[in-house]
């Protein structure tokens, strides 16, 4: 069976509890940081170590991908699409075109709440809506996989969006490729914690006294790169932060308290990949006369394999979009290859949830300024200065 002493090194995928013949395994939220771990039922157990032969963290999916995936700046010509998407629209463009081919995408959206996220299915361009813009919270992936499964074997195309290590347990569930199959993941620094964002959104609700109703990460009312956050509620009230005044971007983004462990040791972040497409935010990309509205947004996207390529054909007119080079690429997304790393505060940060705000909370624990720094500094200037003096 998994050895759940090593349980910071589960990353959540649930490949574990859909293959385990006895049902001897369930998937419960750790009472300290919330994330989704393996819980094994010893009586049921008939240790057949399927879940240890199968897990894609004990033998990680070999990255099938080409060496040199083709790299393009692109985006939605529909600027409604683009400004209410996250990055340039691409992700709404590539899963509209599976579902105008009768196919069916599954990806991520935030429970009606918004202190979670899980992955669903659209089948028309109405439910695709949910599913657009980033959540930057661990998705959970329910029974997806078995569902994917069973409509590749009944011929239907189906879109998959996740992390790249769900990406590699869905193909590891389904043993393999298949024609039907198209994969998507993104450039992913790390996941943060149901428990965290749940914690954010009661800290927005009591501050603004009603309800959430819509929560939105890289709100761009201000320009692309202001990377805002933004929530309406139900009482009329409405928040929006930059990037340095947001909470939840502080804690999390910047300041890593409420990361899964295993995003520090991730074993797919690297080139190859194993999904036909990679999403991202072009990050650091120049102005350019063929991407006149810059700041709405520019998607990165790369192709990863032939079956990528030809899909991306599709699209024609929808978008517009040229080729980069992946150094360009990398200059602003460092984590397509760098892990994120641990905050040394996270499990005091995480114990102090329960009985503080969140703001509280990220203020007390993110990462402060070394006080001595500016002495340090003024020492050195007056050193420099008295340099050859008696």
């Amino acid at each position: 069976m998994i050895d759940m002493e090593n349980h910071p090194n589960c990353n959540g995928c649930r490949l574990c509890e859909k293959i385990c013949p006895v049902q001897a395994i369930t998937i419960q939220a750790d009472s300290l940081d919330g994330f989704l771990y393996p819980v094994i039922d010893k009586n049921k157990c008939i240790e057949c170590h399927l879940c240890e032969k199968k897990c894609t963290q004990l033998h990680p999916v070999k990255q099938e991908g080409r060496k040199e995936p083709r790299v393009y700046a692109a985006w939605s010509n529909d600027s409604d699409v683009r400004m209410w998407c996250t990055s340039g629209g691409m992700f709404y463009e590539l899963a509209a075109k599976m579902i105008q081919q009768d196919g069916l995408v599954c990806a991520c959206r935030y429970t009606d709440d918004y202190r979670g996220a899980y992955h669903t299915f659209a089948s028309t361009l109405e439910e695709l809506h949910s599913l657009c813009g980033s959540k930057h919270v661990q998705s959970n992936v329910k029974n997806v996989y078995g569902e994917i499964k069973d409509y590749l074997r009944a011929g239907r195309k189906v879109m998959f969006v996740g992390t790249p290590c769900q990406v590699a347990s869905l193909y590891r569930f389904i043993d393999g490729d298949s024609a039907n199959l198209l994969t998507v993941d993104f450039i992913c620094n790390s996941i943060n914690s149901p428990k965290a964002q749940g914690r954010y959104i009661d800290w927005l609700e009591q501050v603004y006294g009603g309800v959430c109703i819509e929560a939105r990460s890289k709100d761009k009312r201000y320009g692309w790169n202001t990377f805002g956050s933004s929530a309406k509620f139900d009482n009329g009230a409405e928040y929006y932060a930059s990037r340095t005044e947001d909470p939840r971007v502080v804690g999390y983004h910047q300041g890593h308290l409420f990361i899964r462990e295993s995003c520090t040791r991730c074993q797919y972040k690297s080139i190859p990949r194993n999904a036909d497409i990679t999403l991202g935010d072009f990050w650091g990309i120049e102005p350019d006369e063929r991407n006149p509205k810059l700041e709405e947004g520019t998607s990165l996207v790369f192709l990863n394999s032939e079956k990528a390529e030809v899909y991306f054909d599709t699209l024609g007119e929808t978008i517009g979009f040229y080729e980069q080079s992946f150094q360009k690429a990398l200059a602003g997304n460092p984590s397509i290859y760098k892990n994120a790393k641990l905050n040394k505060k996270r499990a005091q940060a995480f114990a102090a949830l329960e009985q503080n705000d969140y703001k509280w909370v990220v203020d007390y624990y993110k990462d402060k300024p070394d006080l001595l720094e500016r002495p340090r500094q003024l020492i050195k200037k007056i050193v420099k200065k008295m340099s050859g003096r008696n």
